[in-house]
């Protein structure tokens, strides 16, 4: 199961993707007026803690009790508030339009699920909202630098877009960078990136 395959993780190599969020999503809310934030698939909460420490509601999900655990430690340390919920993301059903943001960071799925629920978090956003996504592409088995070993699980930029019917995007991003986050994240890695807004139901 893959919530025991992450907690082990989590408790073997705490800090695994890093303490600082991902560069990506601070670039495109460090500009923003703060709302509400979702993060799916958080783990140890990098992202969701930057996330409330620039004022926004932050909502992340996981499967890992561990990675909750670490990231409300963090949080409580600090004095944040995050909405964590354990949960599974096939099961979970946010609000629609109940979001400024939806972040899906290294948030890899089978794809013979990942249209149904990549479209549920696109329902979640409010119109004018927007829609951060990093992964690794197609070419990151040729890297060491961390990401799924199974090649249907790495990222197409234009499959990738096809599953997002209402969204316009205005970066989009299908190249080699330098990841430096954590032991998980190392090195060059080959990354899908796309930031866009809703623009309809």
């Amino acid at each position: 199961m893959d919530n025991i395959f992450w907690n082990e993780k989590f408790s073997q190599t705490p800090n695994l993707y890093g303490e600082h969020p991902n560069e990506f999503v601070r670039s495109n809310i460090d500009s923003m007026s703060a709302g509400k934030i979702l993060f799916p698939g958080e783990g140890e909460g990098r992202n969701a803690l930057y996330a409330a420490s620039l004022g926004w509601q932050v909502t992340a999900i996981d499967q890992s009790e561990t990675g909750k655990k670490h990231c409300l430690q963090k949080a409580e340390k600090i004095g944040l508030q995050i909405e964590y919920q354990v949960c599974d993301a096939m099961i979970y059903m946010p609000e629609p339009e109940s979001f400024d943001v939806v972040a899906l960071v290294y948030f890899h799925l089978p794809k013979e699920i990942l249209a149904e629920v990549y479209s549920k978090f696109e329902k979640a956003l409010k119109v004018g909202g927007k829609m951060i996504i990093e992964g690794f592409g197609k070419k990151q088995l040729q890297y060491q630098s961390g990401g799924p070993k199974n090649p249907d699980f790495l990222y197409n930029l234009t499959d990738l877009k096809s599953v997002f019917e209402n969204i316009q995007w205005h970066i989009e991003y299908d190249g080699v960078i330098y990841l430096n986050e954590g032991k998980g994240h190392e090195g060059d890695a080959h990354v899908v990136r796309l930031s866009g807004k809703k623009i309809r139901n």
